[in-house]
C-alpha cells in the first residue's frame, strides 16, 4: 500500500482545522504546514468538493471542517483524493502493454488484493481525526484487529 502525498497532506490539513475548530486561509494552512500554498489550495479544493471542508468567502473568509473531528474519518478523507488500493482496472494497469489481463477469469491474486483493500478501508474507517489528535506519542500502532487500534488511539467510540 502506498500513501500519496495529497492524502497525506490532506490528512495534515484536516487536522490543522480541527485544532482551534476555527476557520483558516489558505496561507494560514501553508504555513503551520510547511507547504506550498498552490498545494494547500489543490488539497483543499479536493476536500470541499468531498464534503470535508466548508468554505467562507470575503475579507474574513477561509476554510472550516464541514464535520467534527470525533465523527470525520481516516477514510472519509482519504477517499476525497479518489486513490483507490484495488478498483475494477487495478489489474489491467499491472499488465504490461495495453488491454486486459490475460488471467482475469483464472486469477488466484485478484481476491488478495481485494481482500487488503478492505481491510485497509475498514481500519480507516475505525479511526477518526479526534482519535489521531488524542495520540500524545508518535509510536507504531500495534495492528491486530480494528478495535485494538482504537483502544491504542485512545478512542471513547
Amino acid at each position: 500500500m502506498r500513501v500519496t502525498k495529497a492524502e497525506e497532506y490532506g490528512l495534515r490539513l484536516v487536522m490543522s482545522l480541527a485544532v482551534d475548530g476555527g476557520q483558516l486561509s489558505i496561507r494560514e494552512l501553508a504555513d503551520r504546514e510547511g507547504l506550498p500554498e498552490p498545494t494547500v489550495a489543490k488539497v483543499i479544493a479536493k476536500l470541499r468538493k468531498a464534503g470535508v471542508v466548508d468554505a467562507e468567502r470575503g475579507r474574513n473568509g477561509g476554510y472550516q471542517l464541514s464535520v467534527a473531528p470525533g465523527e470525520l474519518t481516516l477514510a472519509r478523507v482519504v477517499e476525497a483524493f479518489d486513490e483507490t488500493m484495488f478498483d475494477a482496472e487495478f489489474c489491467d494497469r499491472m499488465t504490461p502493454g495495453s488491454g486486459p489481463c490475460a488471467r482475469a477469469d483464472r486469477c488466484t491474486l485478484r481476491p488478495v488484493w481485494r481482500s487488503l483493500s478492505d481491510v485497509v478501508a475498514t481500519f480507516l474507517d475505525g479511526i477518526t481525526i479526534a482519535d489521531v489528535m488524542r495520540r500524545t506519542e508518535p509510536s507504531p500502532i500495534p495492528i491486530t484487529t480494528t478495535t485494538d487500534v482504537t483502544a491504542h488511539l485512545g478512542s471513547s467510540n
